[in-house]
């Protein structure tokens, strides 16, 4: 296992409050893994931030009136508190426009780029709505893909993932006052990604991904890597430091690249380090780069920012893992902020315990295909599971260690061999866990499963062991049910850090959850015997949490 990690989430958009789609994509999954690294001794960060510069920020504050500015540090404060509320930990959590950091570090890594030859100048067709007097780009123009027919904004498509070049909409029109572009030539930096197909295919092959979005790089490379403009001639986002091109601002997605390095400069800082050293941490062999986003995002994570890494400095480290999600549904649609089709993350969070709605939201996780909230499939898991099976088995065993032990962990005598297989299946159960917490094979819903089966399996063994009668072995039969309970806070606590924390503490265990085998508390430690963890969810949840 690398002794670093460096661990990436697609800084959200300050646009808006965040719901459970939000939630169940990259923030949840980088959360789990720097979380199952450090559990197995590891060191790292979590790095993510505010994503300032799309242009869906300016359009939104010009709706509701107000300053783009202020709206964004309203909600950046908003996710702050969900993401604390979640229990998601990020070690930073930048603002670009609190951070010169971020403002040195973007401007020269395109000034570089620039005096290297990595850009090229052209003069291209765009879109412009005369009525505005506007350049349109990503928000603020909709129309057809060019590739997939579902409705998309420029430059990229959120159902297939493929970009476009904003002329070859279907049908657009501008967001502003729907009028219908005009084609204009405009001259701008473009970056020549087609120059590193082949380079890009050594990386992918290289790099472990989800089967989709090696499909999705695999056949972009194959129809051939389109130029893509790094620079728009519009008033959001940090100018370019090229001659010529002042007026022009850096593309958002280029942009996010370098934001990287700015935020793991800013995590040394806050670290008491000096943030100089992020290009030495960045490129230490022992550092492991794993990156978080949504598939929608796939080209621009997989394709355009590797690209532009490579032009920046072809000896510069590239991300090891590349992990996406699909959308996460309400009912048979996605989340939508603007159409206000969602149930929002706070509002959850305030009724249901972090525990519980990170189990479900791994649980469920849409890893290679989209899936679907509903409040039955909530419940189930919610009241049925964890409050049923698994707080059943934990109150027996608790219940058990006070009556026959008073409250303390028994010392086991020879196992009967009944006992030795329970242990060998914990083994396995906790290898095959750990690894789907690994960024080779992350799944957070396999994970997530086998939690399920520790306790099946548990509850199992203990109905199973009832009829022993020797004191001895009876006693080695609840030191084997006690290290049951101890790996399933140790496998957990990645999934569900405050379940885990307080079934540590609960064990007569110090600290946090830690990784040291499959064993039980140490012989003689004391219990807390009336410990509960999980309370059915109230009757009402979805009048409380839907309310207007």
């Amino acid at each position: 296992m690398p002794s670093f990690t460096l661990v990436t989430a697609a800084p959200p958009t300050p646009n808006g409050d965040l719901h459970l789609g939000h939630l169940s994509g990259p923030y949840s999954g980088a959360d789990i893994r720097i979380r199952a690294h450090r559990l197995l001794g590891g060191e790292g960060l979590f790095l993510t931030g505010s994503d300032l510069h799309q242009s869906y920020v300016p359009t939104k504050a010009r709706r509701d009136g107000s300053d783009p500015l202020e709206m964004a540090e309203g909600f950046a404060d908003e996710i702050a508190r969900i993401f604390d509320s979640a229990g998601f930990a990020p070690d930073v959590y930048v603002r670009p426009w609190r951070s010169e950091l971020h403002t040195e570090l973007v401007s020269e890594f395109f000034a570089r780029l620039h005096a290297q030859g990595a850009l090229r100048v052209r003069t291209e067709q765009a879109l412009f709505c005369a009525d505005c007097d506007r350049y349109l780009f990503e928000a603020h123009l909709t129309g057809k893909c060019p590739h997939c027919g579902a409705g998309s904004d420029g430059n990229s498509c959120e159902n297939c993932a493929l970009p476009n070049r904003v002329t070859d909409l279907v049908a657009p029109v501008c967001n502003a006052c729907g009028g219908r572009p005009v084609e204009r030539a405009v001259e701008r930096l473009v970056f020549p990604l087609s120059e590193y197909a082949e380079r890009l295919r050594a990386f992918h092959a290289a790099t472990a991904m989800s089967p989709q979005l090696e499909a999705l790089c695999a056949d972009m490379i194959d129809r051939g890597l389109p130029d893509i403009p790094v620079g728009h001639p519009t008033d959001w986002g940090l100018p370019m430091p090229v001659p010529g091109f002042e007026d022009h601002r850096i593309y958002v997605w280029a942009e996010m690249m370098p934001g990287y390095f700015a935020e793991l400069a800013e995590a040394l800082r806050a670290a008491g380090r000096d943030p100089e050293e992020w290009r030495t941490v960045w490129n230490h062999p022992e550092t492991e780069i794993v990156q978080y986003f949504g598939f929608d995002n796939g080209y621009f994570h997989a394709l355009l920012q590797p690209a532009l890494l490579m032009a920046y400095d072809p000896d510069f480290q590239l991300p090891k893992a590349l992990v996406t999600n699909e959308f996460y549904q309400l009912g048979a649609s996605k989340f939508s902020t603007s159409r206000r089709h969602a149930i929002w993350a706070n509002d959850l969070l305030a009724a249901v315990p972090a525990s519980t709605a990170r189990f479900v939201l791994a649980h469920d996780r849409p890893e290679n295909e989209r899936t679907s909230f509903t409040w039955s499939r909530f419940h189930e898991l919610a009241d049925d599971e964890l409050a049923g099976r698994w707080q059943s088995w934990l109150t027996g065993l608790f219940s058990r260690l006070a009556t026959r032990t008073d409250g303390a962990i028994p010392a086991g005598t020879t196992p009967l061999p009944s006992q030795e297989r329970f242990l060998r299946l914990l083994e396995g159960i906790a290898e095959e866990c750990l690894a789907a917490y690994s960024p080779a094979a992350f799944s957070p819903r396999r994970a997530t499963r086998l939690l399920c089966e520790l306790v099946t399996c548990a509850q199992d063994f203990a109905a199973a062991q009832s009829r022993t009668r020797d004191a001895g072995r009876a006693a080695g039969a609840l030191a084997a049910e006690a290290a049951a309970a101890r790996l399933l806070a140790q496998l957990a606590h990645p999934v569900m850090p405050e379940f885990a924390e307080q079934l540590w503490a609960a064990l007569g265990e110090t600290g946090t959850p830690r990784w040291d085998g499959v064993r039980p508390p140490a012989a003689g430690q004391r219990v807390a015997t009336g410990a509960r963890f999980f309370e059915a969810l109230p009757a009402d949840l979805e009048e409380q949490v839907m309310k207007p």
